[in-house]
Parts: structure tokens; C-alpha cells; sequence
């Protein structure tokens, strides 16, 4: 018996524990949802009732479900836009050859290091309206008249997409600059000697070897994005207004996150398994857009 086929063996005793708890905390409880969404339960019966696709009837006319799902879209496109805007921005100056590219990154990196709660009281300080770093800056270079109550409801939404964005780009800087570490410092210099610029550069030569790595993380931020919630749900106080509402919120509201719980288990069951097919859908389209052919080096 080769090496090889003695390592093979233990494939699979390795495997198990990790597919025993994947299959327990998600597959098992996908199904149960899948299963609950066409019964109307509190989650406390013992024998919830069948109604069928009542429950996804109901949905297409409710709409808190669709102004969190627009939410959720804006959070993901607008968010997304800005986050790999800024990405791709700082991937090409730290790929430069600029000094302190590790503080630099670093720096940029920091907030995901620090838990959601903690960067949605910053960010409270930050739009305060009476002693906030946002209104005080503008009072301080007098466009005092732009000051704003930044948490009110008119614009706490596009005030937590700012937060969202500020919060996470540095992490998928990372992931690019990753797949430009890998990229041979060759190519590089012989664009330079070709008297390529710095967008050139990145464009010609880095966005191409760095395209797998970018599907990876668009994907990611995809699903990620879609199901968004300490954040959210943190950023208002310890209710979430309904201005800012997710879809992943709103299950949440919609089983027992509130003062007085609705208990509609059943219901939000139901709003769980289209977001799960939203979710589905993203990935696929997602790679089928970002398909192209392998760039070898």
C-alpha cells in the first residue's frame, strides 16, 4: 500500500466532525425552515398548523418585507459599488511600490478587527448631532446650514450605508492585495519599462491575474451583504427603526425581536427561504457574469 493511498483512508475520519456540524447547524436547520414556511406556528405549539404557500401569498403583498428587500439590494449594489471602488483604488496605490504599505493596510483593515457594536456607538458619535464629527466639521468650515440629524429618519438609512462601507472595504482589500502578492514582480517591471502608468498597470496587467480572486470576493460580499445583520441591527439602539431594516432583520423582527414579540415563526420561515433563494440566485448569476478564461502565469 502506497503512502497515498493510506493518507486517502483517513480522508474521511478527518472530514466527519466538520461535516457532522455543517450538516447540523445548517443543512438540518435549512430544511426545518423550508418545512415551517407553509405552517402557521408561534414557534411555541406543539402542532403548528398547514396552510400551504399562505404564508408566500402573504409576503408578496407585505410590504415590510419589500422595503427590507430593497434594502438589502441598495446595501448590496450601492454598498458593493463603493466598497470595490475603494478596494480596487488602494489596491492599486499599495501595489505601487508606496512606502508603509503594511500601516497603510493596516490602517485601512483596522475596523474589521473591532465588533459591529462598537463601530456602530462610534459611528453614533460620529453623526451626534449637537457635538457629532460630522456636524462639527461643517460648522467649523461654515456650512453650518448642511448639518443634519444624520440618525433621524430621513437619513439614518444612507448614514448606516457609509458606516457599512467605511467598515468593510479594508477587508476586501486585503483579499485583492492577496491575489497581487502572488502576481510576479517580472510583470510588473517590464510594464514600466513599457512606460505603463500606474492605471495602466493596474488594469492591464493586475486586474486580469487577480480576476479569480475578485469573483471570490464579490461572491462573498454577495452573500454576506444579503443576510447583514448585527450591524443593522445594532446601528438605531436596541431596535432597529424600520428604516433600516434588512431582510435578515426582518426575520428576526418577524419572530421575537421586539418588546412585544410577534412570534410568527412560521411567517418568517417563509421570508428566510426567499431570501435563501435570493442568495442562490446572486451566487449563480454572480459567476456566470464573472466567468472568463484562466489568465496564466
Amino acid at each position: 500500500m502506497t503512502v497515498y493511498e493510506r493518507n486517502r483512508k483517513l480522508i474521511f475520519p478527518f472530514l466527519m466532525p466538520a461535516l457532522f456540524l455543517y450538516l447540523l447547524f445548517f443543512i438540518y436547520p435549512t430544511i426545518r425552515a423550508f418545512y415551517y414556511s407553509v405552517f402557521e406556528w408561534t414557534g411555541f405549539t406543539t402542532e403548528p398548523k398547514f396552510i400551504g404557500l399562505r404564508n408566500f401569498v402573504e409576503l408578496m403583498n407585505d410590504r415590510w418585507f419589500w422595503r427590507s428587500l430593497s434594502n438589502t439590494a441598495i446595501i448590496l449594489c450601492v454598498g458593493g459599488l463603493f466598497i470595490f471602488g475603494l478596494a480596487f483604488l488602494f489596491t492599486a496605490i499599495l501595489s505601487s511600490g508606496i512606502k508603509g504599505k503594511k500601516f497603510f493596510r493596516s490602517v485601512i483593515f483596522l475596523p474589521n478587527v473591532i465588533p459591529p457594536v462598537a463601530i456602530t456607538i462610534l459611528w453614533g458619535f460620529i453623526y451626534n448631532f449637537r457635538f457629532g464629527l460630522v456636524n462639527g466639521f461643517l460648522r467649523a468650515v461654515g456650512l453650518g446650514n448642511l448639518a443634519k440629524p444624520w440618525t433621524g429618519p430621513d437619513y439614518i438609512f444612507w448614514a448606516m450605508v457609509v458606516m457599512i462601507i467605511w467598515t468593510y472595504v479594508g477587508f476586501y482589500l486585503v483579499i485583492l492585495l492577496s491575489g497581487v502578492t502572488k502576481i510576479p514582480s517580472e510583470l510588473y517591471e517590464v510594464a514600466r519599462i513599457e512606460g505603463a502608468n500606474v492605471s495602466q498597470t493596474f488594469f492591464r496587467v493586475t486586474l486580469p491575474l487577480i480576476w479569480d480572486v475578485l469573483t471570490v470576493a464579490i461572491v462573498y460580499w454577495g452573500i454576506f451583504a444579503l443576510k447583514m445583520f448585527e450591524i443593522v441591527y445594532s446601528f438605531s439602539g436596541f431596535l432597529p427603526k424600520a428604516e433600516i431594516w434588512t431582510s435578515a432583520v426582518y426575520v428576526y423582527i418577524l419572530g421575537f425581536g421586539k418588546i412585544n414579540p410577534i412570534y410568527r415563526l412560521g411567517y418568517a420561515s417563509a421570508v428566510a427561504v426567499v431570501l435563501l433563494v435570493f442568495v442562490m440566485i446572486f451566487v449563480v448569476i454572480s459567476r456566470f457574469l464573472m466567468e472568463r478564461e484562466r489568465v496564466e502565469y
